[in-house]
């Protein structure tokens, strides 16, 4: 697989907000790898000598993305002769997915159990304390902020990459498309392939959820001149690598314009190009030697005379009432 070449994109990934951050069961070290062939991963919530193992123990788990054919969780727990006690088996949904296991009145252990761990997962809670400590960031750029992809026709598929136009003379060959997908939005993302057929119409196929790591898409080859294209459903999926045909598609950084001046009011951290529209407090307009004076609205010379708290020129009652009104306050 070929790696996404990525440039000028380091301080752009670094100041953009965090998308909802995903991970899988068996990239969280929340979760112990088993033996257990059936039940390969495991969470403990509470253990035997914990003082409050006997309470009550909720558990929740906000699932993004299960692999094809699904995946199960069940409670593993002591008695109260000590023995193992196994729930049955729990079919997990994306969404929220909430198991209680019920009080008792001795020491017991809590283990929930998983069948799989391809589950990714954006939210885990145990007792309504949020543990979803073993979410990394991705170094995944962003298909809204790679000029490979280009604006798409609609909300629906609001990207598009473009494979090969009708023009190329190699356009009638198989195109296959890879893309490593590292994160992906909250409530996932799709992909359809968009291409013409002979009379020059347009084709559309069925969406296909996309996963997280290697995706491939293969379009076979034809005995015409045809267009195809890749539309996705959001620009906030997030790949590691993209190709096409085996090579690597270089993927340049969009400009993102803005204002770039740290002193500015509408300074924007995000943009790499300034537009010109910086907009300042008027105190940035005052010149050496001058403040800017809220109650007059306007840039005031500074005053060297001594008392003149209240800077307009000359020592009267108005600065000794201001002295009194702060005189015993502590000062920091």
């Amino acid at each position: 697989m070929v790696r996404l070449i990525l440039t000028s994109l380091l301080g752009v990934l670094m100041s953009l907000p965090a998308l909802l951050a995903q991970t899988t069961i068996d990239a969280c070290n929340l979760f112990e790898a088993t033996e257990n062939e059936a039940w390969p991963f495991v969470l403990t919530a509470v253990e035997s000598g914990d003082a409050s193992s006997s309470n009550e123990q909720v558990f929740e788990i906000v699932i993004d993305g299960l692999p094809s054919e699904g995946a199960s969780i069940r409670v593993a727990k002591t008695v109260a002769n000590g023995n193992w006690y196994f729930g049955e088996p729990i079919e997990l949904e994306l969404g929220s997915n909430v198991v209680t296991v019920p009080a008792v009145s001795f020491a017991r252990n809590v283990k929930f159990q998983f069948s799989s761990g391809d589950v990714a997962f954006s939210g885990l809670f145990l007792n309504y304390s949020d543990i979803n400590t073993c979410v990394a960031s991705t170094d995944g750029v962003p298909i809204a902020f790679c000029d490979a992809f280009e604006p798409g026709p609609n909300e629906t598929w609001a990207y598009v990459f473009t494979a090969v136009n009708s023009d190329d003379p190699s356009s009638g060959e198989e195109q296959t498309l890879e893309i490593e997908v590292s994160a992906l939005p909250e409530g996932g993302a799709e992909y359809r392939v968009a291409k013409t057929v002979a009379n020059g119409n347009w084709y559309f196929g069925n969406p296909v959820e996309l996963s997280f790591g290697l995706n491939t898409v293969t379009v076979s080859a034809v005995s015409f001149q045809r267009t195809v294209k890749f539309q996705f459903s959001s620009g906030d999926i997030e790949f590691t690598a993209l190709s096409l045909n085996g090579e690597a598609v270089v993927c340049d950084a969009n400009e993102i314009l803005g204002c770039t001046d740290t002193e500015a009011e509408n300074y924007d951290e995000t943009a790499t190009g300034d537009d010109g529209s910086c907009t300042y407090h008027p105190s940035y307009y005052c010149g050496t030697g001058t403040f800017w004076d809220e109650t007059a609205g306007k840039c005031t010379a500074e005053s060297s005379c001594t008392g003149d708290i209240d800077q307009d020129g000359m020592v009267a009652v108005s600065d000794l009432l201001i002295f009194l009104a702060a005189f015993g306050n502590a000062c920091e």
